[in-house]
């Protein structure tokens, strides 16, 4: 659960602090307030691209953080995985933008890279846009909203797998057969830079900790003489600092028996000669320690000639070099096949054609079953919608192919990484059409209506504990909104949910309102958010319902909103 979400500098919104609670969140407020910009907050928190341009103007850095319970062993183990501890089930996570570009990403405050934060924050929220209903214009994505609904993800992680080691096979056997004439000579070359990255032994950072200690031997001789000055003035000479604090010390150290109200200068004396003691300690300590040695500046030289010639042959720095040695090292172990490895890699190609081909034929079986159950369940939820004469079907579309390896339904079919065929959602809005491709007749608002149901129906699949829908209710109004916030309600109970609505009908079935307010202060623009009171509730509900000029008869129809949600969705109903 999301329960408190902190934003500094970010976009228009200066200094807020949110807390949140289960259910369904309701985030409502004027265009333009800043609503999508918690939003563009909450998806920089999940790993989401950061953007200099989000910064506050004038100001050098935005950071965003979220505090989150975390109840899922498999992410808490994900979490502990990465060498990050985790108490109470607390998870903290921080983003840190600049103007610079030196961006920082934390998890209970340790650094982490923003792919592992993406990783994590995929386990723990869906966000849901306007841009997801576009994503029903496009067939490619709906083979993977079909395999989530069928549960199919080990069996496609299986044939993705097996398909995977396919083609890297198919690769390297093209790359044998294409290369012969010249494949000696690049082995030669590529043996060669093997064996000089490899003997220069580098490590990530290295030259950076080379150039501090050059830069500290260069001036050995400045710290140790301004060092050797210090710790004359400090006991070296008559006079010295420590001398005139020990008898600082003795002498007021006598006079709380005179005066007890001494005692606390008495102590401070006492401590002082005590820390400038620990001080001449260290730096003693340090310099004897400094290093002149010349021999070890020319092997740093040395050591960094070495490095920046490798620099200029194979990359910019040691990682982009270290990453270069791995490729050209799985290139090399290509080409040390040889030619005599051809005639294994095409039995080992044959034996992966026959696992793939099972596996490709497993998986559409089992795709065709899912879309027969999906089908009806897409049109019991849109009919719930008052969508009563709609049908919902789902296309299978299988490429022939004469050179191809896979037998389905009697026809040998074309392979890919998805697996066999191709997958495109069909819809019919009206009574006697026929089923056409969703992209091409579905309106906004049914397009809105058909990803509600489907989030619906596939939130009883996913184990993704906070949903984020942003204006799902795009086109719809009336007694049809009154049912899509009576859908929310229900996923809100055994999961969190945030909404962003214009429309009263959803806002009514909130557990938490909260409202989003753009002002002016002198001359600058700030966004906040405020949890609303059940008056305040009215008050925004009678706004969304009648604009700026609210009456009794509106207040008491917001107040008739927001009348308990089960009974208001068994009237809808």
């Amino acid at each position: 659960m999301l329960q408190e979400l902190r934003i500094t500098n970010f976009a228009i919104i200066d200094n807020l602090t949110v807390t949140f609670g289960p259910g369904l969140n309701i985030l409502t407020g004027e265009t333009g307030a800043g609503k999508s910009i918690i939003i563009d907050a909450l998806n920089l928190i999940l790993g989401g691209r950061a953007d200099a341009d989000s910064i506050r103007s004038s100001e050098s850095s935005a950071t965003v953080e979220a505090v989150l319970a975390v109840d899922d062993p498999a992410t808490l183990d994900a979490i502990r995985e990465m060498g990050i501890e985790v108490e109470d089930n607390q998870v903290l996570i921080k983003r840190l933008i600049t103007l610079e570009g030196k961006n920082r990403t934390y998890l209970n405050n340790s650094p982490l890279t923003v792919s592992a934060l993406a990783t994590v924050g995929q386990r723990l929220v869906d966000i849901h846009g306007q841009h997801d209903h576009q994503s029903l214009l496009h067939a490619e994505h709906h083979v993977g909203l079909l395999d989530r609904y069928g549960k199919l993800g080990k069996e496609k992680a299986a044939y993705q797998s097996a398909w995977s080691a396919y083609r890297k096979k198919v690769e390297q056997l093209n790359h044998l057969l294409n290369h012969q004439s010249d494949r000696l000579q690049r082995q030669d070359l590529l043996q060669f830079q093997v064996k000089e990255i490899d003997d220069a032994a580098l490590s990530v950072g290295e030259d950076e900790e080379l150039r501090a200690e050059k830069h500290k031997l260069n001036h050995a001789e400045k710290l140790s003489a301004a060092l050797d000055q210090v710790l004359a003035m400090l006991s070296d000479q008559e006079g010295s600092v420590l001398d005139l604090l020990g008898r600082i010390d003795r002498e007021l150290g006598r006079l709380p028996e005179i005066d007890p109200a001494l005692e606390p200068q008495s102590t401070r004396a006492g401590n002082a000669f005590i820390e400038a003691q620990e001080l001449e300690a260290e730096l003693r300590d340090y310099v004897k320690h400094i290093d002149f040695s010349p021999t070890r500046l020319e092997e740093i030289e040395d050591r960094l000639a070495e490095i920046n010639g490798l620099k200029r042959k194979y990359g910019n720095d040691i990682a982009v070099i270290l990453e270069y040695r791995q490729k050209i090292g799985d290139e090399l172990e290509s080409l040390s096949l040889g030619e005599e490895a051809v005639d294994g890699l095409k039995k080992e190609i044959a034996e992966h054609q026959k696992e793939v081909a099972k596996l490709a034929v497993d998986l559409a079986k089992k795709r065709e079953q899912a879309a027969d159950t999906l089908q009806k369940a897409v049109e019991k939820e849109l009919k719930d919608l008052s969508m009563k004469h709609v049908r919902f079907g789902v296309r299978f579309d299988y490429e022939a192919d004469a050179d191809g390896f896979t037998t389905y339904n009697k026809k040998t079919v074309k392979a890919h990484g998805e697996g066999i065929g191709s997958v495109e959602f069909l819809f019919s809005p009206n009574l006697g059409e026929a089923l056409k491709p969703l992209a091409r007749i579905a309106s906004g608002g049914e397009l809105s209506r058909v990803m509600l149901a489907l989030k619906s129906i596939l939130n009883e699949q996913d184990d993704i504990p906070i949903l984020v829908f942003d204006e799902v209710d795009a086109g719809i109004g009336g007694k049809v909104a009154e049912k899509v916030g009576v859908k929310l309600k229900k996923i809100a109970a055994t999961k969190q949910v945030f909404c962003i609505t214009h429309l009263p009908q959803i806002a009514g079935m909130a557990t938490a309102h909260y409202r989003v307010h753009k002002s002016v202060t002198g001359k600058r623009t700030r966004s906040t958010i405020t949890e609303l009171s059940y008056d305040e509730r009215v008050e925004e509900i009678a706004r969304m319902s009648g604009g700026e000029t609210i009456t009794d008869a509106t207040l008491q129809y917001a107040r008739e909103m927001i009348q308990p949600a089960p009974l208001r969705g068994e009237e809808a109903g």
